[in-house]
């Protein structure tokens, strides 16, 4: 079965954070994803205060000489500027004001946290994040310690906040039972969306054709469309 892939969390525009070093990279990189059969990526830059600080304007505006790049190329990849956002409590306002960029144009908003957050701290800011109208997709859900107790999954989920999954994930073996726990989970259809997280070929490369590969053979066809085509749709449509 076909199913249209989309990129949902990358780090592929070349200087702006801890992904791609060049163009050059960039350019190998997106090669690699259409030959995985990747048709679109939403770029995804860290913005973490004091550290990687790109503006949203910076970031649109390299989303969009990237797709001229892409197009003069022959690399049918389509591309959307977004922004992985380290949450602070000035946030919201942030991307008020544009300084920051939600997902495509949209209210969805990729979020991270410390992975060793406390948990009432990760509430705390999802929740903050709605009332300022936004919706939160929480960035690699599974490296927040906080979360692997089920009750706070589906309490944060009930809440309206969205789980991205990392691709690479549903590759990892658990060092003495070689199974992967991650991958039950996203059977039960807790998982919303899956994302690289690539940061060029240096670092976290693609490896979405040997995810897909278990994901096809493994899971329901119509949840697995539900996260790679559904949900995607409903960010790039702002539903």
């Amino acid at each position: 079965m076909e199913y249209e892939l989309t990129d949902t969390h990358c780090h592929i525009l070349p200087g702006l954070d801890d992904g791609s070093l060049n163009m050059e990279e960039t350019l190998q990189v997106l090669r690699e994803a259409e030959r995985q059969n990747v048709g679109r990526m939403i770029v995804t830059p860290h913005f973490y205060p004091g550290k990687y600080e790109p503006g949203g304007g910076a970031v649109a505006a390299g989303t969009r000489k990237l797709q001229e790049i892409c197009r003069r190329e022959g690399i049918a990849i389509e591309l959307y500027a977004g922004q992985e956002c380290y949450y602070c409590s000035e946030l919201a306002g942030w991307l008020e004001e544009g300084k920051v960029l939600t997902l495509a144009g949209s209210r969805y908003v990729l979020v991270e946290f410390d992975p060793g957050c406390p948990y009432s701290q990760l509430r705390q800011g999802v929740g903050w994040l709605q009332q300022a109208g936004y919706v939160p997709v929480l960035a690699h859900f599974e490296r927040y310690a906080c979360l692997r107790d089920g009750e706070r999954l589906g309490e944060i989920k009930s809440h309206g906040c969205l789980l991205q999954m990392n691709f690479d994930t549903l590759l990892f073996k658990d060092r003495w039972f070689h199974r992967n726990p991650w991958r039950e989970l996203l059977k039960t259809g807790a998982v919303d969306l899956l994302g690289s997280d690539c940061h060029g070929t240096h670092f976290r490369p693609l490896q979405i054709e040997r995810a897909m590969e278990w994901l096809e053979s493994q899971v329901d066809p119509g949840l697995l469309r539900q996260i790679l085509e559904t949900n995607v749709n409903k960010i790039l449509r702002d539903e």
